[in-house]
């Protein structure tokens, strides 16, 4: 996993690189990979901008580093924006928001899942942990019967 400082300077380059690559007139096409770098750098930062498990950084250090951040990158990709909007490519844009809301859709509906069968699971073994501890409860009872039974006789 990058760290967030790696990933912020990653998108930045990554912005920087597309828009020299756009003024040099390069084909967009040959850009994915540079998108994909600034998204996947971002969503490093964002993560992390989450994380509330950053030690040694004051409270107010912490927010102003996450706010810049934020700040920065969101500008950025409204840069990026505007130069597929007039650059000539409005749908491409459009079409990849599309795409990344239905593959968060997807990875939440999967994380759901899977967070209700870990849940499932567990109950599953409580309740065979529970058949087991009477079972054995059972047994012990039925012992202590028959050797008082025997006692008595």
């Amino acid at each position: 996993m990058i760290d967030p400082i790696t990933a912020f300077a990653t998108a930045q380059a990554a912005v920087a690189g597309i828009q020299k690559a756009i003024k040099l007139g390069k084909d967009i096409n040959g850009l994915v990979g540079e998108f994909a770098k600034f998204f996947d750098a971002r969503d490093v930062v964002q993560k992390a901008a989450n994380d509330n498990g950053k030690k040694g950084q004051s409270d107010t250090g912490r927010a102003m580093e996450i706010v810049m951040q934020a700040n920065a990158l969101r500008e950025a990709e409204e840069q990026l924006k505007h130069q597929l909007v007039y650059g000539g490519y409005p749908e491409l844009w459009e079409m990849m928001l599309k795409e990344r809301m239905k593959i968060k859709q997807a990875r939440e509906k999967a994380e759901r899942e899977a967070k209700i069968a870990r849940r499932k699971l567990v109950a599953q073994r409580i309740f065979y942990a529970q058949i087991i501890g009477g079972t054995i409860v059972v047994i012990i009872f039925g012992i202590i019967v028959v050797l008082v039974i025997k006692q008595v006789a």
